[in-house]
């Protein structure tokens, strides 16, 4: 993604961002790493004062906040171009604060509400309608409902057509309660 602007970013990868502490002038943190560990790696970067940009799924509002809560100063979407993301990363080398605006989630995942979304993951996490409406304290009848909506806007019509979809977006990673 960044190869276009070899005059203006260079990329280094490494097992562990704390490895690079003091050697690079942004960590690009992907939120993915907060579910992975429990987030102590990015809590020491910030102790550190190392500069951060933190990389976030848009499906993922829960880690983007888990990194704002450490300390995030500074954030882009994982949907943004490159030309967005390299101005982010001077952005943040420059020390500035980058918020962008909390978006209603996922206008690239056919305006799913909060609700639809977390009816997608459990989906993808395999349970069953019943387990679903459980822990999301719900009726079965509301429960179906948003199963409607919510696969008429990511355009499927089955049951393994909604867990590909919400598997490639990022939805199944978390587990959820029995």
């Amino acid at each position: 993604m960044l190869q276009d602007y070899p005059d203006r970013v260079a990329v280094s990868a490494a097992p562990f961002a704390s490895s690079l502490e003091g050697e690079v002038d942004v960590i690009v943190y992907d939120t993915f790493g907060l579910f992975l560990r429990d987030g102590a790696e990015l809590a020491e970067l910030y102790e550190a004062n190392a500069k951060v940009l933190v990389f976030s799924r848009d499906l993922r509002p829960d880690l983007r906040a888990q990194a704002f809560k450490i300390g995030a100063r500074a954030w882009i979407s994982m949907s943004a171009h490159a030309a967005e993301l390299v101005h982010s990363i001077e952005l943040t080398a420059a020390g500035k604060l980058i918020r962008e605006p909390q978006r209603e989630l996922q206008g690239t995942a056919g305006e799913l509400t909060a609700r639809e979304i977390e009816v997608l993951g459990l989906i993808a996490q395999g349970l069953s309608n019943q387990d679903i409406a459980e822990n999301l304290a719900m009726s079965g009848n509301t429960l179906k409902s948003h199963i409607r909506r919510a696969y008429k806007k990511i355009e499927v019509t089955t049951r393994s057509q909604a867990v590909s979809w919400a598997i490639a977006h990022g939805l199944n990673s978390r587990k959820a309660p029995r």
